[in-house]
């Protein structure tokens, strides 16, 4: 009995001993990521470092953080940011973010407000094998997103799957023209995007992957009985232009036309035009209740058919 106590005792002091050795490499390694930060020029301020988690977890706090990117003059600011992981797993992280966030670039700042919001992330030789991330309520400039959840998964060389699922997204008065409570529901997004380069924590500190290809496999919402989904293929270019052709599928036009009327967003001469001109379209492809229209994405600029809608956004990550 004495040599089993003995033991406890031994295999115990063992491990607070690892545990703290492992707690202080921690807190140098991040404390050395920053000070490498500010030698290339970053602004990389914190108010404290603290590691917890004993016995079986590392847990990084980070307080008052500011990191802000010379090359993309993007800012971002938190009251605080924890980095979860266990002791015996060091390539596996959980990201907590704060309620409240800003990120600044372009010299426009936004702040981003949120409710639960977490990442899980899973390195394998240095590269981002997977990050899933989840947030109850999400808001960033107007725009509100409900039980979201989201993935990052690496399929190939280069090649990522991304998924976006939103129970719910709601849109303030100052943004684009909305029906009803400008609610939509069930919105979808996934697509394969190939890279320039794999995803790494390198990626952070230098330039990020851009993407050269977009395979996008479902884009879709609902909105007051609206059923809206877009899916096509697109080439990138090195400058972020756009270049290929999507189908835009619309289930139930007619209800949210009508609604759109009722709710004095379309005048009424337009609203019989559009039903009119509409209808033909739709009864080409043979279902009077869907319209499969063409979206080209042509050198980065758009058009709906033959209806020019201007320049698409650029396909960039800053």
């Amino acid at each position: 009995m004495k040599r089993l106590i003995l033991g406890v005792v031994f295999v115990t002091l063992v491990w607070s001993g690892w545990w703290f050795w492992q707690a202080s490499a921690t807190r140098g390694q991040v404390e050395a990521w920053l000070g490498d930060r500010r030698a290339d020029g970053w602004v990389a301020e914190y108010s404290d470092i603290s590691v917890r988690g004993f016995p079986n977890r590392l847990d990084v706090t980070l307080t008052d953080l500011s990191l802000a990117d010379p090359n993309s003059n993007m800012v971002w600011e938190a009251a605080f940011f924890q980095i979860l992981s266990l002791s015996y797993d060091r390539d596996h992280h959980i990201l907590i973010f704060p309620d409240q966030q800003t990120l600044s670039y372009q010299g426009k700042q936004h702040e981003i407000t949120s409710d639960g919001l977490r990442a899980s992330v899973v390195f394998e030789e240095g590269r981002i094998e997977r990050l899933n991330a989840e947030a109850e309520t999400l808001n960033w400039d107007g725009i509100a997103l409900a039980t979201t959840t989201a993935a990052f998964l690496r399929q190939d060389e280069q090649l990522y799957q991304l998924a976006v699922l939103a129970e719910a997204i709601a849109q303030n008065a100052t943004g684009l023209a909305v029906v009803n409570d400008g609610r939509a529901s069930n919105a979808k997004l996934n697509a394969l995007v190939q890279f320039d380069q794999d995803w790494s924590l390198a990626s952070v500190e230098m330039a990020r992957p851009q993407p050269t290809h977009i395979d996008l496999k479902q884009l879709s919402y609902q909105l007051d009985g609206l059923e809206l989904e877009m899916a096509g293929k697109l080439d990138v270019s090195a400058s972020g232009l756009g270049d290929g052709e999507l189908t835009l599928r619309a289930v139930n036009w007619q209800e949210a036309l009508e609604q759109a009327r009722l709710n004095d967003h379309l005048p009424g001469g337009m609203m019989e035009t559009l039903v009119q001109g509409l209808s033909l379209v739709a009864g080409l492809k043979g279902r009077a209740d869907t319209l499969d229209l063409p979206f080209h994405i042509n050198n980065g600029e758009m058009a709906l058919g033959l209806l020019p809608l201007g320049q698409a956004p650029r396909f960039q990550i800053p």
